[in-house]
Protein backbone atom coordinates (compact mmCIF):
# COMPACT_ATOMS: atom_id res chain seq x y z
CA UNK A 1 0.00 0.00 0.00
CA UNK A 2 2.62 2.49 1.12
CA UNK A 3 4.45 1.95 -2.77
CA UNK A 4 0.81 2.11 -3.69
CA UNK A 5 0.04 5.65 -2.35
CA UNK A 6 3.92 6.66 -3.21
CA UNK A 7 3.33 6.32 -7.01
CA UNK A 8 -0.22 8.32 -6.74
CA UNK A 9 1.10 10.97 -5.15
CA UNK A 10 3.93 10.97 -7.58
CA UNK A 11 2.22 11.05 -10.36
CA UNK A 12 -0.32 13.58 -9.05
CA UNK A 13 2.82 15.87 -9.02
CA UNK A 14 3.98 15.55 -11.96
CA UNK A 15 0.43 16.20 -13.27
CA UNK A 16 0.62 19.25 -11.60
CA UNK A 17 3.73 20.17 -12.95
CA UNK A 18 2.49 20.07 -16.58
CA UNK A 19 -0.61 22.28 -15.95
CA UNK A 20 1.11 24.61 -14.30
CA UNK A 21 0.63 25.48 -10.51
CA UNK A 22 -1.79 28.40 -9.36
CA UNK A 23 0.68 30.86 -9.45
CA UNK A 24 1.77 30.40 -12.89
CA UNK A 25 0.94 33.05 -15.36
CA UNK A 26 -2.38 32.26 -17.42
CA UNK A 27 -1.18 32.22 -21.45
CA UNK A 28 -2.10 34.73 -23.10
CA UNK A 29 -4.37 34.20 -25.69
CA UNK A 30 -3.91 36.89 -29.06
CA UNK A 31 -4.52 40.14 -28.97
CA UNK A 32 -6.02 40.03 -32.15
CA UNK A 33 -8.22 37.05 -31.07
CA UNK A 34 -9.39 39.87 -28.54
CA UNK A 35 -9.66 42.29 -30.70
CA UNK A 36 -12.29 40.25 -32.84
CA UNK A 37 -14.05 39.13 -30.08
CA UNK A 38 -14.43 43.11 -28.76
CA UNK A 39 -15.76 43.73 -32.04
CA UNK A 40 -18.35 41.13 -32.03
CA UNK A 41 -19.55 42.33 -28.82
CA UNK A 42 -20.50 45.32 -31.03
CA UNK A 43 -22.85 44.68 -33.25
CA UNK A 44 -25.83 45.36 -31.18
CA UNK A 45 -24.56 48.88 -30.55
CA UNK A 46 -24.22 50.88 -33.93
CA UNK A 47 -22.69 53.68 -32.73
CA UNK A 48 -20.34 51.76 -30.45
CA UNK A 49 -19.18 49.60 -33.65
CA UNK A 50 -18.99 53.18 -35.58
CA UNK A 51 -16.17 54.26 -33.24
CA UNK A 52 -14.31 51.22 -32.83
CA UNK A 53 -14.09 51.07 -36.99
CA UNK A 54 -13.42 54.91 -36.94
CA UNK A 55 -10.01 53.97 -34.34
CA UNK A 56 -9.22 50.98 -36.46
CA UNK A 57 -6.05 51.73 -38.62
CA UNK A 58 -7.00 51.30 -42.12
CA UNK A 59 -4.12 51.63 -44.05
CA UNK A 60 -4.65 53.14 -47.65
CA UNK A 61 -7.38 54.23 -49.90
CA UNK A 62 -6.17 53.75 -53.22
CA UNK A 63 -9.28 54.33 -55.55
CA UNK A 64 -10.10 57.91 -54.66
CA UNK A 65 -10.89 60.98 -57.11
CA UNK A 66 -9.71 64.20 -56.16
CA UNK A 67 -12.61 66.11 -57.71
CA UNK A 68 -15.13 64.29 -56.16
CA UNK A 69 -13.56 63.50 -52.81
CA UNK A 70 -13.85 67.03 -51.37
CA UNK A 71 -16.18 67.98 -48.90
CA UNK A 72 -18.94 69.41 -50.69
CA UNK A 73 -19.42 72.26 -47.12
CA UNK A 74 -15.67 73.36 -48.52
CA UNK A 75 -16.55 74.01 -52.04
CA UNK A 76 -19.63 76.32 -51.27
CA UNK A 77 -17.57 77.97 -48.71
CA UNK A 78 -14.43 78.29 -50.90
CA UNK A 79 -17.03 79.28 -54.08
CA UNK A 80 -18.93 82.30 -51.99
CA UNK A 81 -15.03 83.57 -51.25
CA UNK A 82 -14.02 83.74 -54.72
CA UNK A 83 -16.76 85.69 -55.82
CA UNK A 84 -18.69 82.88 -57.42
CA UNK A 85 -22.40 82.34 -58.72
CA UNK A 86 -24.81 79.39 -59.48
CA UNK A 87 -27.63 79.04 -61.47
CA UNK A 88 -30.80 79.21 -59.84
CA UNK A 89 -32.28 76.03 -62.07
CA UNK A 90 -29.53 73.86 -63.11
CA UNK A 91 -26.68 75.38 -60.35
CA UNK A 92 -24.35 75.02 -62.31
CA UNK A 93 -21.56 77.49 -60.82
CA UNK A 94 -19.96 80.55 -62.91
CA UNK A 95 -16.72 82.39 -62.08
CA UNK A 96 -17.31 85.45 -63.87
CA UNK A 97 -20.98 85.40 -62.59
CA UNK A 98 -22.89 84.33 -65.76
CA UNK A 99 -26.53 86.35 -66.13
CA UNK A 100 -29.02 85.14 -63.88
CA UNK A 101 -27.02 83.74 -61.24
CA UNK A 102 -26.83 84.25 -57.86
CA UNK A 103 -24.09 84.62 -55.47
CA UNK A 104 -23.09 81.76 -53.48
CA UNK A 105 -22.23 84.21 -50.39
CA UNK A 106 -25.65 84.17 -50.59
CA UNK A 107 -25.69 80.69 -49.14
CA UNK A 108 -24.16 82.13 -45.84
CA UNK A 109 -27.84 83.39 -45.16
CA UNK A 110 -30.31 81.50 -46.75
CA UNK A 111 -30.38 78.34 -45.39
CA UNK A 112 -33.04 76.52 -48.37
CA UNK A 113 -30.43 78.35 -50.92
CA UNK A 114 -27.67 76.41 -49.36
CA UNK A 115 -29.53 72.78 -49.03
CA UNK A 116 -30.24 73.16 -52.80
CA UNK A 117 -26.74 73.76 -53.85
CA UNK A 118 -25.63 71.01 -51.21
CA UNK A 119 -28.20 68.71 -53.14
CA UNK A 120 -27.13 69.64 -56.48
CA UNK A 121 -23.71 69.09 -56.16
CA UNK A 122 -24.06 65.84 -54.61
CA UNK A 123 -26.44 62.92 -52.98
CA UNK A 124 -26.96 64.57 -49.60
CA UNK A 125 -30.75 63.81 -49.70
CA UNK A 126 -31.53 62.23 -53.00
CA UNK A 127 -34.53 60.27 -53.11
CA UNK A 128 -35.11 58.92 -57.00
CA UNK A 129 -34.52 55.63 -58.84
CA UNK A 130 -31.73 54.01 -59.51
CA UNK A 131 -30.70 55.91 -63.10
CA UNK A 132 -31.93 59.07 -61.97
CA UNK A 133 -29.32 58.55 -59.15
CA UNK A 134 -26.65 57.21 -61.15
CA UNK A 135 -27.32 60.10 -63.85
CA UNK A 136 -27.40 62.62 -60.80
CA UNK A 137 -24.00 62.14 -59.82
CA UNK A 138 -21.84 61.52 -62.49
CA UNK A 139 -23.91 65.71 -63.65
CA UNK A 140 -22.06 67.32 -60.15
CA UNK A 141 -19.12 66.99 -61.64
CA UNK A 142 -19.87 69.61 -64.14
CA UNK A 143 -22.36 72.08 -61.67
CA UNK A 144 -19.12 72.67 -59.36
CA UNK A 145 -16.41 72.83 -61.74
CA UNK A 146 -16.29 76.70 -61.75
CA UNK A 147 -15.28 76.41 -57.89
CA UNK A 148 -12.93 73.71 -57.95
CA UNK A 149 -10.06 75.99 -59.35
CA UNK A 150 -6.70 75.84 -59.79
CA UNK A 151 -6.21 78.34 -57.07
CA UNK A 152 -8.03 75.92 -54.75
CA UNK A 153 -6.12 72.89 -55.66
CA UNK A 154 -3.69 73.63 -52.38
CA UNK A 155 -6.89 73.69 -50.11
CA UNK A 156 -8.44 70.63 -52.03
CA UNK A 157 -5.72 68.53 -51.11
CA UNK A 158 -5.16 69.50 -47.41
CA UNK A 159 -9.32 68.62 -47.03
CA UNK A 160 -8.72 65.05 -48.54
CA UNK A 161 -5.52 64.34 -46.71
CA UNK A 162 -6.53 65.75 -43.48
CA UNK A 163 -9.37 63.17 -43.59
CA UNK A 164 -7.94 60.24 -44.15
CA UNK A 165 -5.14 60.86 -41.27
CA UNK A 166 -8.57 61.72 -39.34
CA UNK A 167 -9.96 57.97 -39.72
CA UNK A 168 -6.52 56.26 -39.17
CA UNK A 169 -5.38 55.66 -42.61
CA UNK A 170 -1.10 56.33 -43.80
CA UNK A 171 -1.84 56.40 -47.08
CA UNK A 172 -3.93 57.65 -50.13
CA UNK A 173 -3.78 57.80 -54.03
CA UNK A 174 -5.15 60.45 -55.63
CA UNK A 175 -7.04 60.14 -59.26
CA UNK A 176 -6.54 63.09 -61.62
CA UNK A 177 -6.46 64.31 -65.19
CA UNK A 178 -3.41 66.94 -64.48
CA UNK A 179 -4.11 68.43 -67.68
CA UNK A 180 -4.65 65.29 -69.77
CA UNK A 181 -6.75 66.55 -72.10
CA UNK A 182 -3.87 68.53 -73.30
CA UNK A 183 -2.43 65.24 -75.04
CA UNK A 184 -5.29 64.00 -75.99
CA UNK A 185 -5.86 67.20 -78.51
CA UNK A 186 -2.60 67.20 -79.54
CA UNK A 187 -2.51 63.74 -80.54
CA UNK A 188 -5.97 63.68 -82.74
CA UNK A 189 -4.42 65.65 -85.75
CA UNK A 190 -1.49 62.59 -85.39
CA UNK A 191 -3.76 60.27 -86.63
CA UNK A 192 -5.43 59.66 -90.01
CA UNK A 193 -8.69 57.25 -90.70
CA UNK A 194 -6.89 54.66 -92.49
CA UNK A 195 -3.97 54.46 -89.61
CA UNK A 196 -4.07 50.69 -88.40
CA UNK A 197 -4.90 50.43 -84.69
CA UNK A 198 -1.28 48.55 -84.04
CA UNK A 199 1.67 48.72 -82.05
CA UNK A 200 4.21 50.03 -84.62
CA UNK A 201 1.49 52.60 -85.66
CA UNK A 202 0.58 53.78 -81.91
CA UNK A 203 4.27 53.55 -80.82
CA UNK A 204 5.21 56.03 -84.14
CA UNK A 205 2.37 58.30 -82.99
CA UNK A 206 4.13 58.72 -79.60
CA UNK A 207 7.25 59.91 -80.78
CA UNK A 208 5.40 62.69 -82.79
CA UNK A 209 2.93 63.58 -80.15
CA UNK A 210 5.90 63.79 -77.61
CA UNK A 211 8.37 65.63 -80.18
CA UNK A 212 5.97 68.50 -79.91
CA UNK A 213 6.74 71.82 -78.59
CA UNK A 214 3.10 72.53 -77.23
CA UNK A 215 3.27 69.08 -75.38
CA UNK A 216 6.67 69.36 -73.56
CA UNK A 217 6.01 72.91 -72.56
CA UNK A 218 2.37 71.41 -70.68
CA UNK A 219 4.78 69.14 -68.93
CA UNK A 220 6.63 71.81 -67.24
CA UNK A 221 3.90 73.72 -66.29
CA UNK A 222 1.56 70.53 -64.93
CA UNK A 223 4.76 69.37 -62.73
CA UNK A 224 5.48 72.50 -61.68
CA UNK A 225 2.22 72.93 -60.53
CA UNK A 226 1.65 69.61 -59.11
CA UNK A 227 5.01 70.13 -56.92
CA UNK A 228 3.41 73.60 -55.79
CA UNK A 229 0.39 71.45 -54.61
CA UNK A 230 1.80 69.21 -52.50
CA UNK A 231 3.93 72.05 -50.65
CA UNK A 232 1.18 73.95 -50.57
CA UNK A 233 -1.35 71.54 -48.84
CA UNK A 234 1.50 70.60 -46.39
CA UNK A 235 1.67 74.28 -45.73
CA UNK A 236 -2.33 74.27 -44.67
CA UNK A 237 -1.84 71.31 -42.65
CA UNK A 238 0.83 72.89 -40.63
CA UNK A 239 3.21 70.55 -41.01
CA UNK A 240 6.26 70.07 -39.07
CA UNK A 241 5.09 72.45 -36.59
CA UNK A 242 3.13 71.69 -33.28
CA UNK A 243 -0.38 71.78 -34.62
CA UNK A 244 0.66 69.70 -37.51
CA UNK A 245 -2.80 67.99 -39.21
CA UNK A 246 -3.54 64.10 -38.73
CA UNK A 247 -3.27 64.58 -42.78
CA UNK A 248 0.86 65.21 -41.80
CA UNK A 249 1.23 61.56 -41.58
CA UNK A 250 -0.36 60.59 -44.80
CA UNK A 251 1.82 59.91 -47.77
CA UNK A 252 0.46 60.60 -50.97
CA UNK A 253 0.52 59.25 -54.15
CA UNK A 254 -1.28 60.10 -57.64
CA UNK A 255 -2.39 58.52 -60.97
CA UNK A 256 -3.29 60.23 -63.67
CA UNK A 257 -6.44 59.56 -65.14
CA UNK A 258 -7.55 59.46 -68.99
CA UNK A 259 -11.09 60.61 -70.00
CA UNK A 260 -12.48 57.65 -71.45
CA UNK A 261 -15.73 59.65 -73.11
CA UNK A 262 -13.10 60.50 -75.73
CA UNK A 263 -12.64 58.62 -79.08
CA UNK A 264 -9.74 56.38 -79.45
CA UNK A 265 -7.01 58.42 -80.16
CA UNK A 266 -7.85 61.25 -77.54
CA UNK A 267 -7.56 58.73 -74.73
CA UNK A 268 -4.44 57.22 -76.52
CA UNK A 269 -2.57 60.78 -75.98
CA UNK A 270 -3.68 61.41 -72.82
CA UNK A 271 -2.43 58.16 -71.81
CA UNK A 272 0.80 59.40 -73.17
CA UNK A 273 0.94 62.24 -71.91
CA UNK A 274 0.06 60.59 -68.56
CA UNK A 275 3.54 58.47 -69.09
CA UNK A 276 5.71 61.49 -69.45
CA UNK A 277 4.22 63.26 -66.91
CA UNK A 278 5.23 60.45 -64.46
CA UNK A 279 8.69 60.72 -65.42
CA UNK A 280 8.85 64.33 -64.14
CA UNK A 281 6.70 64.00 -61.12
CA UNK A 282 8.22 61.66 -58.54
CA UNK A 283 4.87 61.53 -57.07
CA UNK A 284 2.87 59.88 -59.92
CA UNK A 285 2.90 56.07 -59.88
CA UNK A 286 -0.06 54.81 -62.23
CA UNK A 287 -3.05 55.59 -65.02
CA UNK A 288 -6.20 55.18 -64.70
CA UNK A 289 -9.22 55.63 -67.11
CA UNK A 290 -12.04 57.13 -65.46
CA UNK A 291 -15.96 58.62 -66.66
CA UNK A 292 -19.30 56.35 -67.07
CA UNK A 293 -18.33 52.32 -68.39
CA UNK A 294 -21.26 52.66 -70.62
CA UNK A 295 -20.77 56.13 -72.30
CA UNK A 296 -21.01 55.39 -75.96
CA UNK A 297 -17.31 55.90 -76.59
CA UNK A 298 -16.47 53.79 -73.50
CA UNK A 299 -18.25 51.03 -75.31
CA UNK A 300 -16.85 51.95 -78.92
CA UNK A 301 -13.43 51.56 -78.64
CA UNK A 302 -13.00 50.09 -75.07
CA UNK A 303 -10.91 46.75 -76.75
CA UNK A 304 -8.68 49.42 -78.38
CA UNK A 305 -8.12 51.56 -75.47
CA UNK A 306 -6.90 48.33 -73.79
CA UNK A 307 -4.45 47.60 -76.14
CA UNK A 308 -3.20 50.73 -76.58
CA UNK A 309 -2.62 51.20 -72.85
CA UNK A 310 -0.69 47.60 -72.84
CA UNK A 311 1.66 49.00 -76.16
CA UNK A 312 2.40 52.17 -73.85
CA UNK A 313 3.04 49.71 -70.65
CA UNK A 314 4.68 47.10 -72.80
CA UNK A 315 7.26 50.17 -74.35
CA UNK A 316 8.00 51.82 -71.19
CA UNK A 317 8.73 48.70 -69.03
CA UNK A 318 11.54 48.13 -71.86
CA UNK A 319 13.05 51.05 -72.76
CA UNK A 320 16.40 51.61 -70.24
CA UNK A 321 15.65 54.42 -67.88
CA UNK A 322 12.04 54.99 -67.83
CA UNK A 323 10.53 55.23 -64.15
CA UNK A 324 8.00 51.96 -64.14
CA UNK A 325 4.39 52.99 -64.07
CA UNK A 326 1.57 51.28 -62.70
CA UNK A 327 -1.72 50.25 -64.27
CA UNK A 328 -5.04 50.20 -62.04
CA UNK A 329 -8.40 50.72 -64.28
CA UNK A 330 -11.62 50.79 -63.38
CA UNK A 331 -13.75 48.00 -65.11
CA UNK A 332 -17.00 45.88 -64.81
CA UNK A 333 -18.48 49.11 -63.41
CA UNK A 334 -21.78 47.76 -64.99
CA UNK A 335 -25.33 46.70 -64.43
CA UNK A 336 -28.20 45.96 -66.99
CA UNK A 337 -29.83 48.63 -66.25
CA UNK A 338 -27.48 51.39 -67.47
CA UNK A 339 -26.79 49.39 -70.91
CA UNK A 340 -28.92 49.44 -74.31
CA UNK A 341 -29.69 46.47 -75.11
CA UNK A 342 -27.35 46.10 -77.78
CA UNK A 343 -24.61 46.52 -75.61
CA UNK A 344 -25.04 43.75 -72.73
CA UNK A 345 -22.22 42.09 -73.80
CA UNK A 346 -20.11 44.69 -72.53
CA UNK A 347 -21.21 42.31 -69.25
CA UNK A 348 -19.30 39.83 -70.43
CA UNK A 349 -15.75 40.79 -70.77
CA UNK A 350 -14.30 44.33 -69.14
CA UNK A 351 -12.61 42.66 -66.47
CA UNK A 352 -11.08 40.10 -68.27
CA UNK A 353 -9.44 42.33 -71.15
CA UNK A 354 -8.35 45.09 -68.84
CA UNK A 355 -6.20 42.52 -67.21
CA UNK A 356 -5.13 40.73 -70.48
CA UNK A 357 -4.63 43.23 -72.97
CA UNK A 358 -3.64 46.51 -70.64
CA UNK A 359 -1.70 44.89 -68.08
CA UNK A 360 -4.19 46.32 -64.89
CA UNK A 361 -2.54 45.68 -62.11
CA UNK A 362 -5.88 46.37 -59.83
CA UNK A 363 -9.35 47.00 -60.57
CA UNK A 364 -11.61 49.29 -59.82
CA UNK A 365 -15.19 48.36 -58.94
CA UNK A 366 -15.16 45.02 -60.83
CA UNK A 367 -18.72 44.44 -59.86
CA UNK A 368 -19.84 42.83 -62.90
CA UNK A 369 -17.43 39.86 -62.61
CA UNK A 370 -19.68 37.04 -62.08
CA UNK A 371 -21.05 37.84 -65.80
CA UNK A 372 -17.46 37.71 -67.43
CA UNK A 373 -18.52 34.71 -69.14
CA UNK A 374 -16.05 35.84 -72.26
CA UNK A 375 -12.94 32.70 -72.82
CA UNK A 376 -12.63 30.43 -70.13
CA UNK A 377 -15.44 31.64 -67.84
CA UNK A 378 -15.87 33.30 -64.85
CA UNK A 379 -13.83 30.57 -62.84
CA UNK A 380 -10.96 30.82 -64.63
CA UNK A 381 -10.80 35.06 -64.95
CA UNK A 382 -11.01 34.64 -60.97
CA UNK A 383 -7.81 32.23 -60.81
CA UNK A 384 -5.97 34.37 -63.14
CA UNK A 385 -6.75 37.28 -60.64
CA UNK A 386 -5.44 35.65 -57.61
CA UNK A 387 -2.56 34.23 -59.64
CA UNK A 388 -1.25 37.56 -60.85
CA UNK A 389 -1.89 39.58 -58.20
CA UNK A 390 -4.73 41.37 -59.60
CA UNK A 391 -6.55 43.57 -56.36
CA UNK A 392 -10.05 44.59 -56.71
CA UNK A 393 -10.86 48.18 -55.04
CA UNK A 394 -14.13 47.60 -53.64
CA UNK A 395 -16.69 50.75 -53.13
CA UNK A 396 -19.19 49.28 -51.23
CA UNK A 397 -21.35 52.40 -50.94
CA UNK A 398 -20.49 54.38 -54.55
CA UNK A 399 -21.99 50.38 -55.61
CA UNK A 400 -25.13 50.67 -53.52
CA UNK A 401 -25.83 54.65 -54.83
CA UNK A 402 -25.12 54.23 -58.25
CA UNK A 403 -24.91 50.67 -59.38
CA UNK A 404 -28.06 49.30 -56.54
CA UNK A 405 -25.55 46.18 -55.83
CA UNK A 406 -24.90 45.73 -52.21
CA UNK A 407 -25.55 42.67 -49.81
CA UNK A 408 -25.67 39.05 -51.61
CA UNK A 409 -25.75 40.71 -54.45
CA UNK A 410 -21.83 42.23 -54.32
CA UNK A 411 -19.15 40.11 -55.54
CA UNK A 412 -17.02 41.16 -52.35
CA UNK A 413 -17.24 37.35 -50.58
CA UNK A 414 -16.96 35.46 -54.25
CA UNK A 415 -13.73 37.61 -54.46
CA UNK A 416 -13.13 36.23 -50.74
CA UNK A 417 -14.06 33.07 -51.22
CA UNK A 418 -11.71 32.92 -54.46
CA UNK A 419 -8.60 34.43 -52.70
CA UNK A 420 -9.03 37.25 -55.16
CA UNK A 421 -6.64 40.16 -53.27
CA UNK A 422 -9.27 42.77 -52.39
CA UNK A 423 -9.13 46.47 -50.15
CA UNK A 424 -12.01 48.88 -49.20
CA UNK A 425 -12.27 52.36 -51.04
CA UNK A 426 -14.11 55.47 -51.32
CA UNK A 427 -14.39 56.31 -54.74
CA UNK A 428 -15.62 59.69 -54.56
CA UNK A 429 -16.34 60.46 -51.05
CA UNK A 430 -17.15 64.34 -50.84
CA UNK A 431 -20.33 63.52 -53.71
CA UNK A 432 -21.18 60.53 -51.94
CA UNK A 433 -21.05 61.87 -48.36
CA UNK A 434 -19.15 59.65 -47.00
CA UNK A 435 -15.86 58.73 -45.88
CA UNK A 436 -12.99 55.56 -45.46
CA UNK A 437 -14.88 54.65 -42.03
CA UNK A 438 -18.15 54.54 -43.81
CA UNK A 439 -16.93 51.71 -45.98
CA UNK A 440 -15.35 49.64 -43.03
CA UNK A 441 -18.96 49.94 -41.14
CA UNK A 442 -20.45 48.50 -44.28
CA UNK A 443 -18.18 45.50 -44.98
CA UNK A 444 -19.04 44.53 -41.24
CA UNK A 445 -22.63 45.10 -41.00
CA UNK A 446 -23.65 44.54 -43.96
CA UNK A 447 -21.17 42.22 -45.38
CA UNK A 448 -20.76 40.82 -42.01
CA UNK A 449 -16.99 40.65 -42.17
CA UNK A 450 -15.25 40.52 -38.87
CA UNK A 451 -12.23 42.36 -37.70
CA UNK A 452 -9.58 39.72 -39.05
CA UNK A 453 -11.15 40.01 -42.25
CA UNK A 454 -11.05 43.56 -42.29
CA UNK A 455 -7.84 43.70 -40.87
CA UNK A 456 -6.38 41.55 -44.15
CA UNK A 457 -8.28 44.30 -46.47
CA UNK A 458 -6.34 47.41 -44.73
CA UNK A 459 -3.00 45.09 -45.05
CA UNK A 460 -4.16 44.40 -48.61
CA UNK A 461 -4.44 48.13 -49.30
CA UNK A 462 -0.64 48.59 -48.68
CA UNK A 463 0.56 45.25 -50.42
CA UNK A 464 -0.61 46.74 -53.58
CA UNK A 465 -0.47 50.60 -53.25
CA UNK A 466 1.35 51.63 -55.88
CA UNK A 467 4.35 52.61 -53.44
CA UNK A 468 7.98 52.20 -54.33
CA UNK A 469 10.19 49.75 -52.61
CA UNK A 470 9.59 46.31 -51.36
CA UNK A 471 7.33 44.61 -49.23
CA UNK A 472 7.28 43.79 -45.68
CA UNK A 473 5.68 40.45 -46.08
CA UNK A 474 8.33 37.73 -46.93
CA UNK A 475 5.34 36.56 -49.20
CA UNK A 476 2.78 38.52 -51.21
CA UNK A 477 -0.55 38.45 -49.65
CA UNK A 478 0.47 36.35 -46.90
CA UNK A 479 0.56 38.65 -43.80
CA UNK A 480 1.72 35.98 -41.33
CA UNK A 481 5.85 36.01 -41.62
CA UNK A 482 7.95 38.96 -42.56
CA UNK A 483 11.02 39.43 -44.31
CA UNK A 484 14.01 38.26 -42.63
CA UNK A 485 15.10 41.75 -41.56
CA UNK A 486 12.28 42.66 -39.92
CA UNK A 487 11.30 39.07 -38.49
CA UNK A 488 12.81 39.06 -35.26
CA UNK A 489 11.46 42.59 -34.28
CA UNK A 490 8.39 44.10 -32.76
CA UNK A 491 5.48 46.32 -34.44
CA UNK A 492 4.88 49.13 -32.18
CA UNK A 493 8.10 48.84 -30.17
CA UNK A 494 10.52 51.99 -29.29
CA UNK A 495 13.05 50.68 -30.84
CA UNK A 496 14.33 48.79 -34.09
CA UNK A 497 17.13 46.40 -34.78
CA UNK A 498 19.82 47.99 -37.18
CA UNK A 499 18.82 45.70 -39.61
CA UNK A 500 15.32 46.15 -39.72
CA UNK A 501 15.93 49.89 -39.61
CA UNK A 502 18.21 49.86 -42.71
CA UNK A 503 15.94 47.95 -44.42
CA UNK A 504 12.60 50.32 -43.69
CA UNK A 505 14.97 53.27 -44.78
CA UNK A 506 15.56 52.05 -48.18
CA UNK A 507 12.01 50.88 -48.97
CA UNK A 508 9.12 53.24 -48.62
CA UNK A 509 6.86 50.42 -48.96
CA UNK A 510 7.72 48.57 -46.13
CA UNK A 511 8.12 51.56 -43.82
CA UNK A 512 4.56 52.61 -44.27
CA UNK A 513 3.67 48.69 -43.16
CA UNK A 514 6.10 48.78 -40.81
CA UNK A 515 4.16 51.82 -39.13
CA UNK A 516 0.79 50.11 -40.25
CA UNK A 517 1.35 46.92 -38.02
CA UNK A 518 2.76 49.70 -35.37
CA UNK A 519 -0.47 51.32 -35.65
CA UNK A 520 -2.21 47.82 -35.63
CA UNK A 521 -0.44 46.56 -32.41
CA UNK A 522 -1.50 49.44 -30.32
CA UNK A 523 -4.67 49.27 -31.01
CA UNK A 524 -5.10 45.73 -30.19
CA UNK A 525 -3.31 46.74 -27.28
CA UNK A 526 -6.23 48.35 -25.79
CA UNK A 527 -8.63 45.12 -25.72
CA UNK A 528 -5.66 43.12 -24.40
CA UNK A 529 -7.18 43.00 -20.75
Amino acid sequence: MNRLLGWAVAVALATSACNGSDEDPPVQRPTEDLTREHMESLRSNPTALATFLREMPKGGDLHSHTSGAITMEKLIQWGAEDGACVHPTTFVASNPCATGTRPLANTTTDRDFYNAVLGAWSMEGFNGPLLAAHQHFFDAFGKYGAVQTDARNDDSYADIISRAGQHNQVYVELMQGFGASTGGRLAVPLFQPTDPWDAATLLARRTQLVALPDFQVALVRQANSIAATLRGSRQLLRCGTPQADPGCDVEVRLLVSANRTAERANVFGQWVYAYELAQLVPEIVGVNLVSPEEHENSLAFYNDEMFALGTLDDFNDNTPGRKKIHVSLHAGELIPGVLKPADQNHLRFHIRNAVKLAHAERIGHGVDVLDETDGEGVVALLKDMREAGVLVEICLSSNKVLLGVSGVDHPLSTYLAENVPVTLATDDSGILRGDITQEYIAAATVQQLDYKRLKQLARASMEHAFLEGDSLWAQRDDFTKRVAACDSDTPGADSLSSTCAGFLTVQKRAALQWKLEGQFALFEKRFAN
